[in-house]
Protein backbone atom coordinates (compact mmCIF):
# COMPACT_ATOMS: atom_id res chain seq x y z
CA UNK A 1 0.00 0.00 0.00
CA UNK A 2 1.39 3.21 -0.43
CA UNK A 3 0.36 6.78 1.07
CA UNK A 4 0.19 9.31 -1.09
CA UNK A 5 -0.01 13.02 0.03
CA UNK A 6 -2.86 15.41 -1.65
CA UNK A 7 -2.26 18.86 -1.82
CA UNK A 8 -4.38 21.00 -3.48
CA UNK A 9 -3.31 23.51 -5.62
CA UNK A 10 -5.88 26.56 -6.59
CA UNK A 11 -6.78 27.47 -10.13
CA UNK A 12 -8.11 29.89 -12.14
CA UNK A 13 -11.61 27.17 -13.00
CA UNK A 14 -11.14 25.65 -9.62
CA UNK A 15 -9.16 23.53 -7.90
CA UNK A 16 -7.00 20.34 -8.40
CA UNK A 17 -4.82 17.90 -6.49
CA UNK A 18 -2.13 15.33 -8.32
CA UNK A 19 -1.55 12.01 -7.00
CA UNK A 20 0.85 11.08 -9.66
CA UNK A 21 2.89 12.70 -12.53
CA UNK A 22 5.86 10.43 -13.79
CA UNK A 23 6.63 9.80 -16.92
CA UNK A 24 3.52 9.28 -19.10
CA UNK A 25 1.20 8.71 -16.64
CA UNK A 26 -0.67 11.92 -14.26
CA UNK A 27 -3.53 11.11 -12.39
CA UNK A 28 -5.55 13.53 -9.75
CA UNK A 29 -8.86 14.67 -8.81
CA UNK A 30 -10.01 18.12 -9.92
CA UNK A 31 -12.79 20.35 -9.12
CA UNK A 32 -14.60 23.21 -11.59
CA UNK A 33 -16.58 25.76 -10.31
CA UNK A 34 -19.97 26.95 -11.15
CA UNK A 35 -19.92 29.49 -14.50
CA UNK A 36 -16.14 28.12 -15.03
CA UNK A 37 -13.94 26.40 -17.41
CA UNK A 38 -10.68 24.49 -17.92
CA UNK A 39 -9.15 25.85 -20.89
CA UNK A 40 -8.72 24.27 -24.05
CA UNK A 41 -6.04 21.90 -24.23
CA UNK A 42 -4.47 18.61 -25.49
CA UNK A 43 -2.07 15.68 -24.10
CA UNK A 44 0.53 14.59 -26.39
CA UNK A 45 1.94 11.68 -23.89
CA UNK A 46 -1.38 9.76 -23.81
CA UNK A 47 -5.14 9.41 -23.57
CA UNK A 48 -6.96 11.59 -20.99
CA UNK A 49 -9.82 9.09 -19.02
CA UNK A 50 -11.99 11.55 -16.93
CA UNK A 51 -14.37 9.57 -14.34
CA UNK A 52 -17.39 11.82 -12.51
CA UNK A 53 -17.90 11.87 -9.24
CA UNK A 54 -20.25 14.78 -8.05
CA UNK A 55 -21.59 17.74 -10.41
CA UNK A 56 -22.60 17.85 -14.45
CA UNK A 57 -20.04 18.36 -16.79
CA UNK A 58 -19.96 20.20 -20.10
CA UNK A 59 -17.39 18.42 -22.54
CA UNK A 60 -15.71 19.00 -25.44
CA UNK A 61 -13.43 16.36 -27.17
CA UNK A 62 -12.41 17.19 -30.32
CA UNK A 63 -15.70 18.53 -32.73
CA UNK A 64 -18.10 16.54 -30.01
CA UNK A 65 -19.78 18.62 -27.56
CA UNK A 66 -22.16 16.89 -24.87
CA UNK A 67 -23.02 16.51 -20.79
CA UNK A 68 -21.62 14.00 -18.29
CA UNK A 69 -23.27 12.95 -14.92
CA UNK A 70 -22.20 11.28 -12.30
CA UNK A 71 -20.81 7.56 -12.94
CA UNK A 72 -19.89 8.54 -16.72
CA UNK A 73 -16.40 8.20 -17.96
CA UNK A 74 -15.00 10.28 -21.15
CA UNK A 75 -12.22 9.24 -22.40
CA UNK A 76 -10.02 12.53 -25.16
CA UNK A 77 -7.65 10.63 -27.47
CA UNK A 78 -4.00 11.71 -27.55
CA UNK A 79 -3.41 14.63 -29.17
CA UNK A 80 -7.19 15.72 -28.99
CA UNK A 81 -8.04 19.46 -27.98
CA UNK A 82 -10.80 19.07 -24.93
CA UNK A 83 -11.92 20.60 -22.30
CA UNK A 84 -14.51 20.76 -19.40
CA UNK A 85 -16.95 23.61 -18.15
CA UNK A 86 -19.54 23.90 -15.41
CA UNK A 87 -22.42 25.05 -16.72
CA UNK A 88 -24.76 24.59 -13.40
CA UNK A 89 -25.24 26.19 -10.20
CA UNK A 90 -22.63 23.40 -8.11
CA UNK A 91 -19.01 22.33 -8.50
CA UNK A 92 -18.07 19.23 -10.19
CA UNK A 93 -15.18 16.52 -9.07
CA UNK A 94 -13.55 14.49 -11.24
CA UNK A 95 -10.79 11.70 -11.08
CA UNK A 96 -8.59 11.58 -14.43
CA UNK A 97 -5.68 9.36 -15.64
CA UNK A 98 -3.53 10.32 -18.65
CA UNK A 99 -1.36 6.95 -19.99
CA UNK A 100 -0.24 5.51 -22.86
Amino acid sequence: MYQIPLTEKPESWGKSSIFIKKGAVESGLFQCDPGLSLPLHAHDEGDEYIYLFQGEARFVVGDEEFDAKPGQLVKAPKGVMHRCSNVTDRPFVCFYLVCH
